[in-house]
């Protein structure tokens, strides 16, 4: 891990702001929030950014990359709870319990602004819109990870992967289509294990649903980059309704 203090981007100039938890600060209170940051962590590709079990010191803004949040359950397998994208709010313990329930790792190179916790404690107290912002950015959360499990819950397998692919597909064009780009291909750096993992399949039966969304041309997928070229004909797949997904996906924090 390497660490960065000096030459930080200022959060009014910052790409991924308006999906992240400074998105519902007003422009003159972006000051006293910039003040709690402490550095910028990067993380390569394998490495954890911390261990179940461990104590949370720092909260973090994921700025670049992708990092998988995850439990080892007790038969050796691991269940992978979320995908972790830009703006995504990570490591903050509400309350006096600081111990992670969980482990992160990035599956990229993986930047993140750092937030020591006790300076986020001090500073709600001055700035009440912080915790509001908190609580909005753990609510969406929150209802993506319900949304998901719902659809793990009552679909079956090519759907799953359909709803996870749509889901993470519509999250990273509308974080690239805020920089001003336009192209239809999105970073994909992880692996059919890794959606097996999440979705509770083999890594086989993730291979053939894969194989059966590209005959249909419903999916392209090489080189870690993915494109779905028809957005509706996905989504009937996913069984899913597609203006309400992109509410679930973007329509946090006014984006």
């Amino acid at each position: 891990m390497k660490s960065v203090t000096q030459n930080l981007p200022k959060c009014q100039q910052c790409a991924i702001r308006s999906a992240a938890l400074f998105g519902e600060l007003e422009t003159n209170q972006l000051d006293k929030a910039r003040a709690l940051r402490s550095c910028q962590n990067m993380y390569s590709a394998g490495e954890y950014l911390y261990y179940e079990g461990d104590t949370a010191q720092k909260a973090y803004t994921l700025y670049d990359g992708w990092v998988i949040l995850f439990k080892n359950l007790e038969n050796g397998n691991r269940q992978i709870l979320r995908f972790a994208l830009p703006g995504d709010f990570l490591c903050y313990k509400i309350g006096k319990n600081r111990t992670m329930d969980h482990s992160a790792i990035a599956v990229s190179d993986v930047t993140l602004c750092a937030f020591p916790i006790e300076r986020f404690r001090d500073t709600i107290a001055q700035l009440p819109d912080l915790a509001i912002a908190i609580s909005s950015i753990s609510d969406i959360t929150t209802e993506r990870c319900h949304s998901s499990l719902t659809t793990i819950a009552s679909h079956p397998a090519e759907a799953k992967v359909a709803y996870l692919l749509l889901s993470l597909y519509i999250r990273q064009r509308s974080l690239i289509m805020n920089l001003g780009n336009s192209k239809t291909c999105v970073s994909f750096p992880i692996t059919q294990e890794d959606i097996g993992d999440a979705l509770g399949l083999t890594a086989i039966h993730v291979n053939r649903v894969f194989q059966n969304l590209r005959k249909q041309s419903l999916i392209e997928c090489k080189n870690k980059c993915l494109t779905i070229p028809d957005e509706e004909a996905m989504a009937k797949v996913a069984k899913v309704n597609l203006p309400s997904l992109k509410t679930l996906m973007v329509g946090a924090y006014g984006t």
